[in-house]
Order: C-alpha cells, then structure tokens, then sequence
C-alpha cells in the first residue's frame, strides 16, 4: 500500500509540473529591464521581444524598471509569482555583486536563472590625444605627478575595479559620477577623466579615432576586441564581466523555465536581435540556464576577492 502510494504522488507531481508546462504561458509574457529605455540592456531586449513573442505564441510586454543597478526590477520580479509570465532582464552583476556589497531587498537565491543572451564588452578606455596608452603608464604618469587617477563613475561594478587595481597599484583613484555608459564617454571626450569604463558605448568612438581602449576588465580577452590585453594579460588573477541575462522568481516550475529558456534560445538566433547587439558591441552569444548559473556564481567569487581587498 505504501508503494503504491508513493508511486501515485510521484506521478502525481510529475503530472502537475507537466501541466505547468502546458499551461505556460498563460497570456502575456512581461520582461522588467532593470536599466532606462535607449540603453545597450533596454535595446537589446527590446529587439529580443518581437521573436520571443513568435516563439512562445503570446506578446511579449517590455517595462522598464531603472534603479539600484537593476535591483529595483529585480526586487520586483523576486515578488512576482513563480510561473515564468514575469522575466527580470538585468546584468549578471545585479545578482553577483549587489547583494554581497550592500543591503538589498532580494539575494541570488530568491531567482532561477533562465538565459544569458549577450556578453558587455567592458574596457577602460580615454581620449585619444592622453600621453599614455597602457595601465602602466597611466600609473607611472599618476605617481610621477603625485596626482589620483580620476575616472569616469556610473555603477558599482567600476568603482569596485577601480578600487581594487587603485591598491594593488599604489595609487589613489578618484570616481567621477557620470550617468551610463554615455555618461562616461562624455567625460571622456571631454578631458574630464582620466580614463573611463563602459560594456560597449567606447566602441564608436575608438573606431572614429576620438577615443583608444586600455585595458579589457574581464579575466579573458574579449571575444569582440581579441587584441586587446585583459586583466591576466596585466598579471592580475581575476578580472570583471557582464552578461546581460534573464531570469525569473524562485519557484518557477523546472518544464515552464526549460521551455522558456528554449524559446529564448531561438529567439536569439534571431538575426535581427543579433544585429542589435553587436551594433552596441555586445556578444550575442545565448548560454542556457545551468551556464548563466554557473557564470553568476564564477562572478561572485571573483567580486568577494574584490570586496575582501577592500578592508
């Protein structure tokens, strides 16, 4: 009797999360951008609805929902229900970095993590016409003048960078605030910094000879920029990446999140969507649950050495 028992919950519950799968989705999907609209984040989703919507057979909605380096949207999506309708769009960071750096209203866990549908191509960039071309020389320019490195500031994943080279090195370095991506490439231009990070809005502007990289922040060179040095190129043992992924709350049934990350995976091969990335010169690359998983956790470690370096 026992047995028995035991076999129909079992089938039972696979019956119900069957079902699930059927049943999703049920009516609208809804992505909450955690960035402003006209961005690299808000422009690649966007461009990510109209195939996704084909792909699932219901419109896909895209709100924005700005604030907290995506936390806002991400809080909102962790009180959502668990049934896939509601998807947070975000960088990976809002989930690795922000929740071990300060107080926030959700952690990693309160999440399932869906897709990654683009890499940022993060580097450190500047003016053109500034004597040094390389992080060393910066450095040596810095401490020969007995002067900070001022950069260009607009979230915490740069200033945490920053900071963190600022030590190894031995030498101050002041953040600017500057809003976005743009932001930074206008203080830039400007003369007003002495370099400046940004995932990809740097890239037209080094193409028209305005500006030139210096260094990748990610361990690894850069799919899109392979001759440009990374973080280990410079001797360093971590460095800093940004994935533009999907997620959605905690709980969601496993079939309604396979099948979501499924149609998100061709909806990606969309040549349109793909367009629109490498436009903002970010990777198209599509990674499935278990790799966006794994790839937050990756981030997380290497921010906790981060942090840790910083008492």
């Amino acid at each position: 009797m026992r047995t028995n028992l035991l076999k129909q919950m079992l089938v039972a519950a696979v019956a119900a999360t069957m079902g699930y799968a059927h049943a999703f989705p049920n009516g609208p999907v809804t992505i909450v951008v955690g960035y402003g609209a006209g961005g690299g984040t808000d422009t690649v989703v966007r461009s990510l609805a109209k195939p996704l919507s084909e792909a699932l057979g219901v419109t896909v909605l895209v709100q924005n929902a700005p604030g907290a380096g995506g936390g806002v949207a991400a809080s909102k999506v962790a009180a959502a229900a668990a049934d896939g309708q509601t998807i947070v769009a975000t960088t990976s960071s809002t989930f690795s970095l922000e929740p071990q750096a300060m107080k926030t209203a959700y952690s990693d866990s309160d999440f399932v993590h869906v897709a990654t549908i683009s890499q940022f191509q993060g580097a450190m960039f500047t003016k053109a016409d500034k004597p040094y071309n390389s992080l060393a020389e910066l450095v040596a320019q810095a401490k020969k003048e007995n002067k900070p490195i001022k950069f260009a500031s607009f979230f915490l994943v740069d200033k945490l960078l920053m900071s963190y080279i600022g030590k190894k090195e031995g030498v101050k370095m002041i953040a600017m605030p500057v809003k976005g991506g743009n932001g930074a490439v206008k203080a830039a231009l400007a003369g007003d910094v002495d370099i400046a990070y940004s995932g990809g809005s740097w890239a037209p502007h080094v193409a028209s000879g305005a500006a030139k990289t210096i260094f990748a922040t990610s361990y690894d060179r850069l799919k899109l920029v392979p001759d440009l040095v990374s973080m280990k190129d410079l001797g360093y043992t971590i460095g800093t990446t940004s994935f533009l992924t999907l997620s959605v709350a905690k709980g969601t049934p496993p079939a309604v999140v396979e099948k979501l990350s499924a149609a998100i995976k061709k909806a990606s091969a969309d040549e349109q969507m793909r367009q629109a990335a490498l436009t903002r010169n970010m990777d198209p690359t599509y990674q499935d649950a278990a790799a966006t998983t794994a790839l937050i956790a990756t981030e997380a470690k290497a921010f906790a050495e981060m942090l840790k370096a910083q008492d």
